[in-house]
């Protein structure tokens, strides 16, 4: 039987990409709370994202933090969010609202903090219900007609899956903000948020429980809302300041705290930033795209043009082999089939088009059940990948690896992409070119024992 190889799994610290610029003003204190959490932090003005300079494809998490972006001339985050929306950062007329889908498909993380959750609420992030990235909330000036600089309690919905919040159950954190007032437009999305809890984090009284009452909570918001989480969970936005807690000693009452002998080293802030750097560290894989698409994705593959209705347009312009490089897609990986789009299947019809020698070998021995009387299908998309050969029937998959599977790289980004795979059910096996060509007859005995129910494979 031909054995795979042990690909390492070893981790670096998740990076962290923080902008900033046009009056965005807590991108330090956002940077020193992933420091103390152990990621690794890189502030950028936002016009190196938007001129090409840096892609937020190499990074792990990207960040919106607080402050007055243009003045908040226009109400909050307004500007903002229309600059991310409109304006083309490549001649092929990609946004970085379209980056920022495809980094969230790809399993990254986004954070917006008060502006910045402003900022990810206009332009359609949070809370998503339609998956079209669209505005269905608002947040707009607070109800007390003042600008709000106080500490407050704030409860954590058991409903929450997003692991920025893990294991939490209650945060006290200050809020600094002018237009923090949640508005939810009708009943119908606000049931929907209640029952998806994405109403993550509401503001709480004294005994911890969820109250509209001004000053706890400081703004008037609808559902009480601090904070939301859109229907995947990789994207939180929250309009208190946890980058502003992040150890004891920022807190006002720290003296009689630490007299009292009940001061804590670390501030609660802290938490959220410790949080995502751990379930990013304790992923088997980093949650990063191949690596030869890493960058602002240009080249012959394109997802470019985003069209008023929101339509995408696909741009297949590059060869089977280059296309096998840069097969990450702008859709989230579930088991709900219904929730695909459709674009992998494109691109699969495609690719069976121009097989490699090996593949079309392994393709002539395999179809029309050749093989234990089993259907194998070729060139087969599932949810944001596409598989080179799949048996459904045994939920078995067969991967033929030229020669840039051996790049550490690459074969960092195949070990995601079988975690990935297997955990929708699927059983991964691969070869490489030379066995397809060489040692056929061996490779088909490989298979057919590894669809047998009593077989398992490493």
């Amino acid at each position: 039987m031909i054995e795979d190889q042990a690909l390492s799994t070893k981790r670096q610290a998740p990076k962290a990409l923080i902008l900033t610029g046009f009056g965005i003003n807590c991108e330090e204190e956002m940077a020193a709370a992933y420091r103390l959490a152990g990621g690794e932090p890189t502030i950028v003005h936002l016009n190196e994202v938007l001129h090409g300079r840096v892609s937020i494809h190499d990074f792990d998490i990207l960040n919106f933090p607080g402050g007055f972006s243009f003045g908040d001339d226009l109400g909050s985050g307004v500007v903002l969010a229309n600059k991310l929306r409109y304006r083309q950062t490549g001649a092929d007329g990609r946004t970085l609202l379209s980056d920022i889908r495809e980094f969230v498909a790809a399993g990254k993380f986004v954070l917006g903090i008060c502006n910045g959750f402003q900022v990810l609420v206009k332009l359609g992030l949070l809370p998503n219900l339609g998956g079209d990235f669209q505005p269905e909330l608002t947040l707009t000036h607070n109800a007390s007609g003042r600008y709000e600089n106080r500490w407050v309690r704030l409860r954590v919905n058991a409903l929450a899956t997003t692991p920025f919040l893990r294991g939490l159950t209650t945060l006290e954190v200050p809020v600094r903000h002018g237009e923090g007032r949640l508005v939810v437009p009708d009943a119908a999305t606000r049931e929907q948020l209640v029952a998806r809890g994405l109403n993550c984090l509401t503001y709480a009284d004294g005994d911890d429980v969820e109250t509209g009452s001004y000053p706890l909570n400081p703004n008037g918001a609808d559902l009480n809302c601090a904070g939301l989480t859109d229907t995947t969970g990789r994207i939180f936005g929250l309009m208190p300041h946890p980058e502003a807690y992040l150890a004891g000693y920022n807190h006002p009452d720290w003296g009689r705290r630490k007299r009292n002998g009940e001061l804590k080293e670390e501030g609660d802030g802290l938490a959220i930033f410790k949080n995502i750097v751990a379930y990013l560290t304790a992923l088997p894989h980093p949650p990063t795209s191949s690596p030869s698409e890493r960058g602002s994705r240009g080249g012959a593959y394109s997802l470019a043009t985003e069209t008023n209705e929101g339509a995408n347009s696909l741009l297949v312009e590059e060869s089977a082999e280059e296309y096998r490089r840069n097969e990450a897609f702008p859709l989230h990986l579930t088991a709900d089939k219904k929730s695909w789009f459709k674009s992998p299947k494109q691109f699969g019809q495609q690719m069976r088009k121009q097989p490699t020698d090996a593949e079309n070998q392994l393709w002539q021995a395999l179809r029309n059940r050749q093989v234990a009387g089993l259907k194998f299908g070729r060139q087969h998309a599932i949810g944001q990948f596409i598989v080179d050969f799949v048996c459904l029937e045994t939920s078995l998959i067969i991967e033929v690896d030229g020669g840039v599977h051996s790049e550490a790289s690459q074969a960092e980004y195949d070990q995601g992409r079988t975690h990935e795979l297997e955990s929708l059910g699927y059983r991964i096996i691969r070869f490489s070119n030379e066995d397809i060509l060489q040692r056929l007859p061996q490779v088909l005995m490989t298979i057919e024992q590894a669809t047998q129910p009593t077989t398992q494979t490493t």
